[in-house]
């Protein structure tokens, strides 16, 4: 059987009867967890559910209305069989009636401690809590709900635990007023131009669409919509072009506000706070969302900007942490640890993220000089067979796009080939890249898992190579930091001097 990683709560399954009696210190979950329990689980089911109240209104047949008992049954019985307990060091979490599961969570494991905080919570003073180990993608534990005096103690508990080696400073926290140490702050303009990058008013529409569909499916209310939709279909018919513009247009506007209103619920008063070595992100206008990320998690920094962010004076970052992503699924991932900021205040952010990624005195390093040649014979080709079926046209279509296409793949290969480098840092590796839009990325030694040197047929012949270097948590090919066409003699001594690098810092998550 595989170990479960280190950092892992440990986890024990017991029949009822052979579980140890809970402690004395144990906590329930507050009794507002049943209202949130049960409605997420309609939410869930929100078809079944609402299925169930269709055919008991048509047969007035109250009895459809026990096929909604279970959710509130399994609601109940969480709430009952949950409990946990802050013991001298580590985080103790019963649940399950028939099964025990009794967890022991090591507080020097824990990593973030990551809260969602609705209207109806805030009217309750009661939040929810997700708590976070370097084990995997799924949080160690979440407490669907607690008090906020609950809360408090938890994250006394935990971050001021003897011996816990983060240095968090949690006098601090309780000492400084809500945002007095926040850093950063994201701005109205940054948060409206976020929100139209992203476009999600496209994919509210689609869900609502999709939605609608699959509740006039499961109705059979197919036969009802004939009519209205033949005549609207006639209505289309007789629409001039300006009223089809204008029409069209309607639906442009329709979808923006879409998008900035979500943009504006989702990042109203966004913020990171420095609390000791902890950044905590804090956005939202309706639900309230905290996530809290300790600076040495950090793996991986990633800084975007995309061309449209090269024209407005924009760029985002993005910040990959070993272990889960507890805000994967809510609001906004922590790995966009600022969604959008000005170019100016970037390297104010990097000071305070990882001093290590100062970019002031870097000494910037260029690929092999054929690099570009490289680069042109791979976008040279694609776009001249791109432009094959002008030949069939006539020859001198053929040419001129033949032409067009060369000049193309020469001018794409020039400017990647100029924005590709590289640089040492005094205790990191940086990379940049990028064709329209830009790239830079940050790894620190401490944290490089593996280094390896790749060689193609095409590099070989070059006298080339490729450096890859992965860290914890890197998940595909775009998170990962790889150095192309560099000299193969040059590659060889990057790889050594990170080995030495790397083994004479000791690795931490």
């Amino acid at each position: 059987m595989a170990a479960r990683p280190a950092g892992a709560g440990e986890t024990r399954a017991r029949p009822l009867s052979a579980s140890p009696a809970p402690s004395a210190s144990a906590r329930r979950l507050h009794p507002a967890s049943l209202v949130f329990d049960v409605g997420r689980r309609f939410l869930t089911l929100a078809t079944w559910g609402l299925a169930v109240l269709f055919f008991a209104a048509r047969s007035e047949q109250s009895w459809y209305l026990l096929f909604l008992l279970p959710p509130i049954v399994e609601a109940l019985v969480r709430y009952v069989s949950f409990r946990y307990a802050l013991e001298g060091d580590r985080l103790e979490i019963r649940e399950g009636v028939l099964v025990r599961n009794v967890r022991h969570v090591p507080y020097a494991r824990i990593q973030n401690i990551d809260t969602v905080q609705g209207p109806l919570h805030r009217l309750l003073g009661v939040v929810e809590v997700r708590l976070e180990t370097a084990a995997g993608k799924e949080p160690e534990a979440v407490f669907r709900v607690i008090s906020t005096a609950q809360l408090a103690e938890l994250r006394a508990g935990v971050f001021g635990a003897p011996g816990r080696p983060s240095s968090a400073d949690e006098a601090f926290v309780r000492a400084a007023p809500e945002g007095e140490a926040a850093f950063f702050r994201m701005r109205s303009s940054d948060v409206l131009l976020f929100g139209l990058s992203a476009q999600r008013g496209l994919v509210l529409v689609g869900g609502l669409f999709v939605a609608l569909r699959e509740f006039v499916s499961e109705f059979g209310l197919e036969e009802h919509l004939d009519q209205p939709l033949e005549q609207a279909s006639e209505g289309a018919r007789s629409l001039g072009p300006g009223s089809w513009a204008l029409l069209l247009l309607g639906v442009f506007l329709l979808l923006q506000a879409g998008t900035i209103l979500w943009a504006f619920l989702t990042l109203h008063g966004f913020r990171i706070e420095r609390r000791g070595e902890d950044l905590r992100t804090t956005c939202g206008l309706l639900t309230r969302q905290t996530a809290s990320l300790p600076r040495a998690r950090v793996q991986f920094l990633d800084v975007r900007q995309s061309w449209v962010q090269r024209l407005l004076g924009r760029v985002s970052v993005r910040a990959l942490s070993a272990g889960g992503d507890s805000t994967e699924d809510s609001q906004i991932s922590r790995k966009w640890l600022v969604p959008l900021c000005r170019k100016d205040e970037l390297a104010a952010i990097l000071a305070e993220v990882q001093p290590e990624a100062a970019l002031e005195a870097l000494e910037w390093r260029r690929v092999h000089p054929r690099a570009e040649r490289r680069l042109f014979v791979r976008w040279g080709c694609a776009l001249a067979l791109a432009a094959l079926p002008a030949w069939w046209h006539s020859w001198g279509l053929g040419l001129v796009a033949s032409a067009t296409a060369l000049f193309f793949g020469c001018l794409l290969a020039r400017v990647r080939a100029n924005a590709l480098g590289w640089a040492l840092g005094r205790r990191a590796i940086f990379l940049r890249d990028g064709l329209l839009g830009r790239r830079l990325a940050c790894v620190r030694f401490e944290k490089i898992q593996s280094i390896a040197l790749t060689r193609s047929p095409l590099d070989r012949r070059a006298r080339m190579a490729r450096l890859a270097l992965d860290t914890a948590g890197a998940t595909s090919s775009v998170q990962r930091f790889v150095v192309p066409f560099l000299g193969l003699r040059e590659a060889g001594q990057l790889a050594r001097a990170l080995r030495r690098e790397a083994a004479a810092v000791s690795f931490r998550w």
